[in-house]
């Protein structure tokens, strides 16, 4: 038995300097392995790096491209607010100036409007009164005056009203109308008398004979107005109608288109609206309502 264990010993030791060199070679490839890795995350990390920066560049580029752009354009916009801000302040100037101009433009078309009014009413009076000698003939034939009109129209006058005298006239003539047909109405004699009394008495005896005729035809005798007096004084027709049956009444027009109306037991009133004036008329008649058909005729 003692001579066995030297022979153990010795092939023990051959173990051992294996394990050693095992150990050694793992710790070797385990360095190289580590190393291998360093450089390769080194490698990776520099690539990564590389790529960011490179992406980092081109972003940053971008950004100052974009950047650029903006600026160009707020530069742009902004000049062009300064410029539409001037022209707003140009045209609130321009609009204030206005504004009082136009102030100052209606006082004066009001101004003016007034003076056309008052200067209408004149003309018109005026008018009127230049023609307050004329009278109207309706009913005549045609063709029944010949050529001595002013003469035939007196004559006329005369035998018809039952005058004393002739009138004098200075003018007589149809209206100035195409000369109508065989069946149609003829046209109207206007006639200016010399003396404005006179021309009053051709109308009051008109007025006070109703019926009119010539050669057996109806005749009419009328004011020789402007049409819009004409106008004016037809709006009382329906007043003249409620004062006739008024006994006592009297009524008659002053110019331009006054109507006065007398009434038994009131004072004189003087109306330029229909309306009023038939509402005065109705209110006052002595048998109140009694003729509500006639104002609509």
């Amino acid at each position: 038995m003692p001579g066995t264990k030297p022979s153990s010993n010795r092939t023990a030791r051959p173990a051992n300097a294996s394990s050693s060199e095992e150990s050694q070679d793992c710790s070797e490839s385990e360095k190289l392995t580590a190393g291998m890795l360093t450089k390769a995350l080194d490698s990776l990390k520099f690539d990564i790096c590389s790529k960011i920066e490179l992406a980092i560049g081109r972003v940053q580029a971008d950004i100052a491209a974009v950047r650029e752009e903006l600026t160009s354009s707020v530069t742009s916009l902004q000049k062009t607010v300064n410029d539409q801000g001037g022209r707003l302040k140009e045209l609130e100037t321009s609009a204030a100036a206005t504004c009082d101009s136009m102030s100052a433009m209606e006082r004066t078309v009001s101004e003016l409007q007034s003076q056309v009014k008052v200067l209408q009413t004149k003309c018109e009076d005026l008018k009127n009164r230049s023609q307050r000698n004329n009278i109207r003939l309706v009913g005549i034939p045609e063709d029944q005056e010949g050529t001595m009109v002013i003469e035939f129209v007196s004559n006329l006058l005369q035998e018809v009203l039952r005058l004393d005298e002739k009138p004098l006239l200075d003018r007589a003539h149809r209206s100035p109308q195409a000369k109508p047909k065989p069946n149609q109405p003829p046209r109207p004699f206007i006639i200016r008398v010399h003396y404005f009394h006179v021309s009053e008495l051709i109308l009051r005896q008109a007025r006070q004979l109703q019926s009119l005729s010539f050669n057996g035809r109806a005749i009419h005798i009328f004011p020789g107005l402007t049409a819009a007096e004409a106008k004016r004084r037809a709006a009382f027709r329906d007043v003249r109608k409620w004062l006739r049956e008024i006994e006592g009444a009297g009524f008659g027009f002053c110019l331009p288109a006054k109507f006065r109306i007398t009434v038994p037991g009131a004072k004189e009133r003087m109306f330029t609206d229909p309306q009023l004036a038939l509402d005065y008329v109705i209110s006052t008649a002595p048998d109140n309502g009694a003729h509500g058909d006639i104002s609509a005729d």
